[in-house]
This record gives structure tokens, sequence and C-alpha cells, in this order.
């Protein structure tokens, strides 16, 4: 974070936080409130009043007591911006919003109200101890702020204070940055018909006002979505967007200048984080997201997908199942395939021995004339002499009767005599030649 950055809250006093046992002389520490809450420590105190660390009583339960300072008591303003303060957070009923259980007054006129006591760090302190956050842990973060606003909006409220300091981070079952949003002391309640505050009175902390309220313009929720653009600025960045020496000149830059990108600060921030934060930063309220619900959900988007597992992870399943189907059929099909292939050398080796070159007649007689067929169907067709140096083999005589048809494969046909015309005189019968050979 800056070191010349100033947190200037109008309704805080700086340098006031305390812990451990209380110095002032109230007289609360040790003293028991309402017959039921035990007063144990300072926990904190600003410009509205101060914050004790309780037990109840009778069931032992750590507490929290905010109690309005007596002076502020006799102010109607100030008292009622308190009385909303736990009005507003015990309405919304959110998770990620401190939990209000009582309300009530003190013998001297101070109010007082009882919430969860809280275990953590505020956002400020957890990111004073690593100057600035992981994409992973800012998202998570906004994400429940989202969450926790988006609850108010829906219920009419409007916090219009939101800053690291009321957005505390505590460790619940494996979450160790569990948001609770603090703080609705000055927020504004939508439903209400008259307003609380003067008109023109700029309230909240500068560095994370937006530029309407800079202005003492009327504001809705989208002042809420500016001031998240901030948080998640400061969250990546160790920066605040705007910064300047005075009040005036912070809230001026709000009003005019635009925001550095996060990425001209630090060059690792991701093109779609800068996106969502430069459009909740943007001047003008109809520029903005219109809902906090649009920025968890696209918050929610980019975390799913910095967190999605690779194509292979996601075709792990299928591709195993295609492979073991696979490996079920390969010993099928080689089966099939082998039997397939000894059907056909069988089929082939039958053909070559139905049409050796000493056969005179094969399927192929089939396509002779029925005359040549009666012709060689009376008679035993011997085998032709072998021709010079051939080997010597025996050859059957194969008779050929008219029945004979053609065969279910195709072979080569063998070599025949030609019938001699019966008004030609009979050549000289030579050798004849395989013409396969």
């Amino acid at each position: 974070m800056s070191d010349n950055a100033q947190r200037l809250d109008l309704d805080s006093e700086p340098g006031n936080r305390q812990s451990g046992v209380s110095k002032t002389p109230d007289g609360l520490i040790g003293t028991v409130i309402d017959r039921r809450y035990r007063v144990e420590t300072l926990l904190g105190e600003g410009g509205m009043g101060r914050v004790y660390r309780a037990s109840h009583v009778q069931l032992h339960k750590p507490l929290a007591i905010k109690i309005l300072r007596s002076e502020n008591s006799r102010d109607e303003e100030v008292l009622a911006r308190f009385r909303r303060e736990a009005e507003s957070a015990s309405n919304i009923g959110n998770e990620h919003i401190v939990d209000i259980h009582d309300f009530g007054t003190l013998p001297d006129g101070s109010t007082f109200f009882v919430m969860e006591c809280l275990q953590g760090n505020d956002l400020i302190d957890a990111i004073d101890a690593v100057q600035r956050f992981s994409e992973d842990r800012a998202v998570h973060i906004a994400r429940q702020v989202c969450l926790a606003l988006a609850a108010a909006h829906d219920a009419g409220i409007v916090h219009r204070d939101l800053k690291p300091e009321n957005v505390f981070l505590i460790r619940r079952r494996d979450d160790r940055d569990f948001v609770k949003v603090l703080d609705f002391g000055i927020a504004k309640m939508a439903n209400r018909p008259h307003r609380l505050t003067r008109d023109g009175e700029v309230l909240g902390t500068p560095h994370y006002m937006s530029p309407e309220q800079c202005a003492g313009e009327a504001i809705d929720h989208r002042t809420d979505v500016y001031a998240l653009g901030v948080l998640l600025y400061e969250m990546v960045t160790g920066h605040v967007p705007h910064d300047a020496d005075t009040m005036m000149g912070i809230l001026t830059k709000h009003l005019y200048d635009e925001p550095a990108p996060p990425s001209s600060r630090l060059g690792t921030v991701s093109s779609d984080l800068e996106r969502i934060i430069m459009r909740c930063l943007e001047k003008r309220p109809e520029h903005r997201y219109q809902t906090m619900h649009e920025v968890e959900a696209d918050l929610g988007k980019l975390e799913d997908r910095r967190h999605a597992v690779g194509p292979e992870t996601v075709t792990l399943t299928p591709r195993l199942a295609l492979e073991k189907g696979a490996r079920s059929r390969t010993p099928k099909t080689a089966f099939l395939l082998g039997l397939a292939a000894l059907v056909l050398l069988g089929v082939v080796a039958l053909g070559w021995g139905l049409t050796n070159p000493g056969d005179e007649v094969t399927a192929e007689s089939g396509t002779q004339n029925a005359s040549e067929v009666d012709a060689i169907s009376s008679e035993t067709v011997d085998a032709p002499p072998l021709a010079k140096n051939e080997p010597t083999k025996t050859v059957a005589s194969v008779p050929v009767t008219s029945a004979a048809q053609p065969k279910t494969k195709r072979t080569r046909p063998a070599a025949r005599a030609e019938p001699t015309p019966p008004d030609t005189p009979a050549r000289d019968q030579g050798p004849i030649l395989d013409p396969w050979k």
C-alpha cells in the first residue's frame, strides 16, 4: 500500500484503535450490562462509540458490544445512524454480514447493541501483512463481499462506507478468508421516506468513495459497486487507484481522473480481472455493473476458468471407457479376422487345386457354348504331354458333364486343345506348352 495514502475516515478517530484492557475512565470493564453481558476488554473505538469484548454470563458465549458514546446519544442524527446499523445488519440476515443479537440502553442513556465476536483480521491488516494478494485470494474475498452487499441491496440497504476496515476475515471450517462485512452505521435505507443526512453532506472514507458520493449527490447501490472496485484494485496491486496529500485532492481525482489500469502498476494482473475492476470504477453509475449479482457472476466465471481442469483431465474418464471398450473388442475382432483369413486361404487353395495347369476344364468352361460342353462331356480328356525339363507329376483326368456349373470364385483358365474343324485335316499333335510357365 502507498506510504503516503491517507485514510481519512470521516466517521472515525484515527489512532484511537486499542486492544487489551481499557485505559478509558468509563468504568465499564468488569461490569455486567443488562444483567447478561460481562464487559471484558476494549477492542477499539471510533467517532461514534467503542467496541468491547464481552461474554454472556450464563452461556459463556464470546460476544462483542458496541456502545454509542454518551455525548453522541444526545444527537438525534447520530443516534438514528447507530440504531440503523443494528437494524440494517439484523434485517439482512446473510452469513457474510455480522450478526446482531441484542439492542438496549445503559443507565446513563448510552445506546448499545450486542453482536457476534469475530476472531481474525480486518482486510487492511491482511493486505499490509503481504503487500498484495494473489488474484485467486482477491477474487475469493471479493465474491463474498458481493454476496453480502447483494443481500443488503435486495433488502433496500446501501452500505455507503465499504472499505478494508469494514471487511473482516475469519476462519470458518476450511476457509481462512471467510468474509464478514461490518459497520452499516451510515447505511442508507432506500425504503425510508426521508433523509437522515443534510443535503450536500459528504459521508464515507475518501479513498473508497464514488464520484457521485464525492460530489454530495444522491446515491444508490451502485456506489457500493464503485467501492468494491477500489477494494479489488487495492487487493491485487497494493495501492488505491486515487491518492493525494489532502482529502480534497483525493475527492477531485475520484471526480475527474481516470484510474491507471492495475496492469500498469503490476504487469501480472490478468486482462479478465482488470476488465471487471475497471468496469466497477466507471465514473458514471450507468456505465458500471448495475447490481452486485452481476459482479459476483463475472467473478465466479473468472474463478471457474482459473481453476478449470485441463483437457486431459476432462476427457480422462471417456477416454478410459473408450479404450476399455476397444480392448474388450480386440480379441473378438482378431479371432474373426483370423477365421476369415483361414476361410479365404482355404477357398484359394481349393481353387488352385481345381485349376492346375494340366487340367483341361475348370469352372471357366461354364462360359463355353452348349455344343462344346456336350462334345466334351462324352469323353475323358487326358493330360497333355509335359514340356521339356518339366518335373514329372501325376495329373488326374477330369470328367466333365453338362451339369457342371461355374464355381463361386473366378480362377485363371487352364490350357486346353482347340477342337479340330471337321473339314480340316488333323494337324500334327505336338506338345502343348503351358502358357503360365
